[in-house]
């Protein structure tokens, strides 16, 4: 491979970059250039481009409205969104085809978003496939798919909590749902319903419970800490805040795909409770 230092004229390697953030971020070229006239964030770009063991580089847009470059992962929350290079190899990055040898996406404002992200598009898919357990013996098989699954309703309600709502999570084994549901009423006497799915329905039934009792039980209460003194709007405030909670938690469990599902899991567990 060709080293790059060795061309002369415009770095396409730059070009690349600049694109890609310019439509990421939908900021003018203005900005793109002007952090190159800066030769700190000039030399911060160009060693981790040319240097094999600098790995990431990540562009955040500050609150002064400038780009700024850094070669490690913010600890602290963005205040905007920001973008990502990573390199697919320890190599000094060629300037034909560069895009082949870099990793790039964008950065959420939010933490936990972009956990959310890294767990369904990574973790969930990866763990999940059947296909990635063979030669495992079926409990660890399920137990995995059972983790997996508790990962993901964790950082869902997580999520829930900081936007302000509450997110009811699926039972594992949800997409079979529909279909258990479909032979017990064909054939109520015969269909004989997977014992770790139903355990898994009821067990997250209980979730469900739980977590609307907990947004029923937020008191007011603690305004009255350090001695404060506050008004009867902070009651009315406290139920506001309740009812927008619990709205959009029906609201999400009432979505078209999440209603036909929850709605199976109801009739999965109904017929079962005089068999048990």
């Amino acid at each position: 491979m060709e080293s790059s230092s060795n061309h002369e004229g415009p770095d396409l390697r730059l070009d690349f970059m600049g694109s890609f953030i310019q439509k990421t971020l939908k900021l003018k070229v203005e900005k793109w250039q002007r952090l190159l006239t800066f030769e700190e964030h000039r030399t911060v770009i160009k060693d981790f481009l040319d240097i094999p063991t600098e790995m990431v580089l990540v562009i955040q847009f500050t609150q002064s409205a400038q780009l700024l470059p850094t070669t490690t992962f913010p600890l602290t929350q963005l205040k905007s969104k920001g973008v990502y290079f990573v390199k697919r190899l320890p190599i000094e990055i060629p300037r034909e085809d560069c895009g082949y040898w870099l990793v790039s996406g964008d950065l959420a404002t939010r933490s936990i978003d972009q956990l959310s992200c890294l767990v369904d598009e990574i973790f969930v898919p990866l763990l999940s496939n059947t296909d990635n357990h063979k030669g495992w013996p079926e409990i660890v098989a399920q137990d995995v798919m059972k983790s997996t699954h508790s990962l993901k309703s964790t950082v869902y309600q997580v999520q829930g909590q900081v936007s302000g709502r509450t997110i009811l999570p699926m039972p594992v084994g949800v997409e079979k749902c529909v279909t258990t549901a479909r032979e017990l009423q064909e054939n109520a006497a015969e269909c004989t319903v997977d014992l770790y799915l139903k355990s898994a329905i009821e067990g997250v039934v209980i979730k469900w419970v739980t977590q609307i009792n907990d947004v029923f039980m937020e008191s007011s209460s603690s305004a009255f800490n350090n001695g404060q003194n506050p008004t009867p709007a902070v009651d009315v405030s406290n139920f506001a805040c309740k009812f927008v909670a619990l709205f959009l938690s029906k609201r999400h469990f009432f979505t078209d795909y999440n209603y036909k599902a929850n709605y199976q899991c109801i009739k999965i567990i109904e017929p079962n409770k005089t068999h048990n």
